[in-house]
C-alpha cells in the first residue's frame, strides 16, 4: 500500500519522498559499530584458530567434542559482529522500504525490512525540530530532519512523560522540509505566552496539577492527551 493512500481525507500532502540509498548504505557501513565489530571479530578469530589447532592435535573423540562446544559458543559470542553485518546487509532494503509523507496535519513514516510499519506523528506531539548532516550527507547534499516528540507512556493507571526522536533521513529537500514543518507548528497550552520557550510550555502541560492550577484549564481539553 502506498503511503500517500493512508493520508486522511482532510489532509493536504505538502511533501513526500524516500531515503537516498547510497548514503544510507555508507552510513550503515561506517557507523560506530564498525571498530567494535572489527576488534571483536579479530579477537574471536584468534581464539578460534588456537582452539581448532588444539582440537586437531587431540584425539579424534576429544577433538570432535571440543568442536561441538566451540562452534555454538563462538557463533553466540560473535553476536556484535552478526548485528553489524546484519545492519549493513539490510541497509539497502530498509532504505528502499522507507517512505516519508508530510501533510498539513501530520508526518507519516513507513519503514521495515520484511514487514513495513507506518507511524503517524501529529504536530501536537512535536516539541522541537532540527536538522543534521553526516559526513556522507554532506558529500551527497542530503540531510536529516529530526523531530523531537513529547509523549506519554501508560503503565496501568500511571502515565510517564517520555521523549524520543524521529528522523526523516538522507533526503535532498531537508532544508525545505524543515521550514515547512516549522510553519505548521500549532499553538501550545493556553495560559502561556506565545513567545514562551517551547520546552517550558511542554513542561507545564506535563506537570501542572489541574486541581491546583485551574488557570490552565481542564486536562481533558488538552489536545495532546
Amino acid at each position: 500500500m502506498q503511503l500517500e493512500s493512508q493520508v486522511g481525507p482532510n489532509e493536504h500532502i505538502l511533501w513526500s519522498g524516500t531515503k537516498n540509498k547510497k548514503v544510507s548504505v555508507m552510513e550503515a557501513i561506517f557507523n560506530p559499530m564498525l571498530p567494535i565489530a572489527a576488534i571483536w571479530g579479530l579477537i574471536d578469530c584468534g581464539f578460534i584458530s588456537m582452539a581448532t589447532g588444539f582440537s586437531g592435535s587431540s584425539s579424534s573423540g576429544t577433538g570432535k567434542g571440543m568442536l561441538g562446544f566451540l562452534i555454538p559458543f563462538f557463533l553466540l559470542h560473535l553476536m556484535p559482529v552478526w548485528l553489524y553485518l546484519g545492519g549493513v546487509l539490510t541497509s539497502a532494503v530498509r532504505a528502499k522500504n522507507t517512505y516519508y509523507c508530510v501533510t498539513d496535519q501530520a508526518v507519516y513514516v513507513q519503514h521495515g525490512v520484511f514487514n513495513t510499519t507506518t507511524e503517524r506523528i501529529t504536530y501536537q506531539q512535536v516539541i522541537s525540530v532540527g536538522t543534521q548532516q553526516s559526513f556522507f550527507d554532506k558529500r551527497a547534499f542530503t540531510g536529516d530532519v529530526v523531530l523531537k516528540l513529547d509523549e506519554i507512556v501508560y503503565a496501568g493507571k500511571s502515565r510517564t512523560p517520555h521523549q524520543r526522536n524521529i528522523k526523516i533521513e538522507n533526503i535532498s529537500d531537508y532544508e525545505y522540509l524543515y521550514q515547512t514543518i516549522m510553519q505548521y507548528q500549532p499553538s501550545f497550552a493556553t495560559g502561556m505566552p506565545k513567545n514562551a520557550p517551547r520546552d517550558m510550555r511542554s513542561y507545564m502541560q506535563q506537570y501542572d496539577d489541574p486541581t491546583q492550577n485551574s488557570q490552565y484549564g481542564d486536562r481533558s481539553d488538552d489536545r495532546r492527551w
